[in-house]
C-alpha cells in the first residue's frame, strides 16, 4: 500500500501467517483422498445391488424360456407387476408362446388325422389283397377286388395330392402366377363345367355375374379350384329343386367371386370351425366322402391373392360363400 504525506511516499506492507490455511488445506486434502475410495467403493457395491435385483425378473424370464420345450409348450412366463418394459416383454413372450403351443397342436392334429386318413384306405387295400390271393377266383371275382384296390389308390392320391397342396401353403410356395383375368368368364366356364353334374341332382347350377368381362389381377388355375371346390361342395348340401348361384361382381373395391346355395344352412357352432382341416362334424350338412380338407385348400388359395374366405349361414338356411 503506498501512502503519500507532506510529499513524501510511504510504503505500507502488512503480513498474517498462513499456516492455518495450509493446514486445513492439508486435511481437506487428505479427507477426499480417504473419501473417493470409499465413494467408489459404495458406488461399485451399490450398483451390483441395483442391477441384481432390476435384472432379476430378466433372469427368471430367461431361466423360464430356456426351460420350456415341445413337451411343456403349456409354461408361461410369470408377469412381473411393474408396468414397465419388463412386463411388457413378459407379456410379449407368453403371447409368443401361445400362437407357438397354438401352432403345434394343429400341426400334431394334422398329422395324427392324416395319418388316420391313410391308413383306412391302406387297411382296405391290403385286405382286399388278401382275401384275393387267399383262394382261386375266377377272372370277374379278381377284376371286381382289382376295381376296389383301385378306387381305395384313387382315394389315397386325392388326399396326398391335398396334403400336398396344404404343405405348400404352409410354406408360402403354391406357385401362383399373377396375370390379368377375366374372372366373369372364368365364373362362367365353371358354372357351365358344373351344370350337367348338379342337373342329375336335380339341382339348377347358373351364373349370377356380371354379362361382361370382369379383370383382376390373379392365378386362374387357382381361382378355378377354388370355384371348383366351392361348386362341387354346394349341391352335395343343396336338396333337390334348390339352386346355387356362382358370381363374379365388380365395385370399387374390387372383383367379388361368390357360391351361394338354397340348402341345409351351416350350424352357428359349426360355422367358425368350417375352414379347418379334416373338419366334418356339421351334422346339418350332408357327409360325403370327401377328407375334410377342400374348404381348407380354397382358403389357402384364396390368402395366396391377399384375401380370405368369408362364409354368411344358419341353420335351415341359405349358405354364401364369397371373397374380394
Amino acid at each position: 500500500m503506498h501512502l503519500r504525506t507532506a510529499g513524501t511516499v510511504v510504503v505500507a506492507q502488512v503480513a498474517i501467517p498462513i499456516d492455518d490455511t495450509r493446514a486445513v488445506l492439508n486435511d481437506i486434502r487428505k479427507f477426499l483422498l480417504f473419501l473417493i475410495p470409499a465413494i467408489l467403493v459404495v458406488s461399485c457395491l451399490g450398483d451390483d445391488w441395483l442391477s441384481s435385483r432390476a435384472l432379476r425378473p430378466v433372469d427368471a424370464i430367461t431361466t423360464v424360456a430356456g426351460a420350456i420345450t415341445l413337451r411343456n409348450l403349456s409354461q408361461r412366463i410369470q408377469l412381473p407387476n411393474t408396468g414397465d418394459e419388463l412386463q411388457r416383454m413378459a407379456e410379449t413372450w407368453n403371447q409368443a408362446l401361445e400362437r407357438l403351443e397354438d401352432s403345434v397342436k394343429r400341426v400334431r392334429q394334422f398329422t395324427s388325422e392324416a395319418s388316420h386318413e391313410l391308413r383306412t384306405p391302406l387297411a382296405l387295400i391290403r385286405a382286399t389283397a388278401e382275401l384275393a390271393l387267399r383262394k382261386e377266383r375266377d377272372a370277374e371275382g379278381y377284376r371286381s377286388s382289382l376295381r376296389q384296390i383301385e378306387e381305395e389308390a384313387r382315394r389315397m392320391t386325392e388326399l396326398t395330392e391335398s396334403l400336398l397342396t396344404l404343405a405348400r401353403a404352409d410354406a408360402g410356395s403354391l406357385g401362383f402366377a399373377m396375370k390379368p383375368t377375366d374372372l366373369a368368364e372364368l365364373a362362367h366356364s365353371v358354372a357351365g363345367q358344373n351344370a350337367p353334374i348338379a342337373e342329375q341332382r336335380g339341382i339348377t347350377l347358373r351364373n349370377g355375374g356380371s354379362d361382361g368381362p370382369i379383370q383382376a389381377n390373379a392365378d386362374p388355375s387357382g381361382i378355378r379350384r377354388l370355384l371348383l371346390i366351392l361348386v362341387d361342395n354346394a349341391p352335395r348340401h343343396t336338396p333337390p329343386g334348390g339352386t346355387v348361384t356362382i358370381a363374379a361382381t365388380g365395385d370399387p373395391n374390387g372383383v367379388t367371386l361368390s357360391v351361394e346355395d338354397t340348402g341345409e344352412g351351416i350350424s352357428a357352432d359349426a360355422l367358425p370351425h368350417v375352414f379347418e382341416r379334416f373338419y366334418r362334424g356339421d351334422t346339418t350338412r350332408s357327409s360325403d366322402s370327401g377328407f375334410g380338407l377342400g374348404l381348407a385348400i380354397a382358403q389357402a388359395i384364396a390368402q395366396a391373392h391377399r384375401s380370405s374366405i368369408e362364409v354368411k349361414s344358419s341353420a335351415e338356411a341359405e349358405t354364401r360363400f364369397h371373397f374380394v
